[in-house]
């Protein structure tokens, strides 16, 4: 499938039965190849990004767009339909790429800790990243112009950026699409942490300023006094330590208010089969933090390139007045830089805690695009009414000073829940004894 700049035809639009056939075309015919000029194709079978393994491993640097972990995304994935990567070519020669991914699954978001459902949806996600290759105003333009295209057609109900950054050149041209329906949509806009361990070269690095390290020392203190050669950490990465790392991060996962709301780090079968998949990469880590050997606080994520991604982390609620989260992560980035890790990427949250560890704050932002179908505005308006209700009802518990509402509400929600979680995970425990 391709395009030229100045919008000539040439797509194909995408449909279920061309998910299945295999035969995308991932480089440009000759008579596309006009001096001067730019052209995209679009890759949505596995065999057309096979193609493009030469250049896609010469530009990604991140697990988000590592493309063995994407073609086994598309395979362990059941609300995968296909790939959805555009590339984008001058004289010949490839520029850049945008790596998405076809699903099919029901929209959701959350409001006032409550999941909402909406419609069922074909959506094509544009991973964190997913933008790869030379950087340049006219190939984010042809980019905007390709993805335009997937939802004039119907190929797509809508388009997601998980995280895209909202003064990039390609929001930029997004914004410029032209269409009422068709315009973006931010739902959420995040504040990520990213901690860096430049340091880490020396012999001796100080992951930490002089005042994070002295209070880190006063919590391993009020600890090692109040549970004398009973903390340790251990760290799972092997294949044969997968089922025992999993076991040990649920046992304390499930103990959270997030788990309580069905939220964060879950023992699915998806999740035991992308955990093995990086643990035969060299790239699972998942650390245990234990009292009395009780695990009390967890973190996975995944080591890739010098770069650790902090995926999930959690501690056991009864352990709290011991910092026990705060004691896991300062272990955890210290051993990170002692290893030679350069970045550590806490993920989403702008809390106090990460500002101490003296992260930086980047803001991106969730970013929708819909389709001008019947279904691209129902998403619209079911995105766009909850993003209201969510907005408005925030501005109405600062103004009326009710955040306090808020907690007692969470509190709530995670009691009723708590005890079903609870009475589940151990029932499934004792079934597999």
């Amino acid at each position: 499938m391709s395009a030229t700049e100045d919008g000539s035809p040439g797509r194909v639009p995408l449909d279920s039965n061309r998910f299945l056939e295999r035969d995308a075309e991932v480089h440009p015919s000759s008579e596309e190849m006009v001096a001067g000029r730019y052209s995209a194709t679009v890759a949505t079978d596995i065999a057309a990004v096979e193609a493009l393994r030469p250049l896609w491993r010469l530009w990604t640097d991140s697990l988000d767009t590592d493309l063995d972990f994407f073609l086994h995304q598309l395979s362990h994935d059941s609300s995968a339909l296909a790939p959805y990567v555009i590339t984008v070519y001058n004289e010949g020669i490839a520029r850049a790429m945008l790596v998405g991914q076809v699903k099919k699954r029901r929209a959701s978001t959350v409001v006032s800790f409550v999941n909402i459902p909406g419609p069922t949806m074909r959506v094509l996600e544009i991973k964190k990243g997913g933008r790869i290759g030379q950087q340049s105003q006219t190939i984010d333009r042809m980019l905007a112009t390709e993805l335009f295209k997937s939802t004039q057609s119907g190929e797509v109900d809508s388009i997601c950026f998980e995280r895209l950054p909202l003064d990039c050149e390609l929001f930029q041209q997004i914004q410029q699409m032209p269409g009422f329906f068709v315009k973006e949509r931010v739902p959420h806009v995040f504040c990520y942490s990213v901690l860096s361990l430049s340091d880490s070269g020396s012999k001796d690095p100080h992951v930490f300023s002089g005042k994070t390290m002295r209070e880190m020392r006063r919590k391993t203190r009020n600890a090692e006094r109040a549970f004398p050669g009973q903390v340790s950490l251990k760290c799972f990465s092997q294949p044969g330590e997968l089922d025992a790392g999993l076991c040990e991060a649920m046992r304390v996962a499930a103990t959270t208010w997030q788990h309580s709301l069905g939220q964060g780090f879950n023992d699915t079968a998806q999740t035991r089969a992308t955990y093995l998949f990086f643990a035969e990469h060299g790239w699972l880590r998942i650390y245990v933090l234990y009292v009395k050997d009780v695990p009390c606080a967890f973190l996975a994520g995944q080591l890739y390139n010098n770069n650790f991604y902090c995926q999930y982390a959690g501690y056991h609620p009864d352990y709290t007045g011991f910092s026990v989260g705060s004691l896991l992560t300062a272990r955890v980035f210290e051993e990170l830089a002692a290893a030679g890790v350069q970045r550590v990427d806490l993920g989403e949250g702008g809390q106090e805690h990460n500002r101490r560890l003296g992260c930086q704050m980047v803001e991106e932002g969730t970013v929708h695009v819909y389709s001008p179908t019947l279904r691209g505005v129902w998403l619209n308006l079911f995105f766009g009414t909850t993003q209201i209700i969510r907005t408005g009802g925030r501005r109405a518990r600062a103004t009326l000073k009710l955040n306090r509402l808020g907690m007692v509400w969470r509190q709530y929600l995670v009691g009723r829940r708590q005890i079903h979680h609870r009475s589940a995970y151990v029932s499934s425990e004792r079934k597999s004894l």
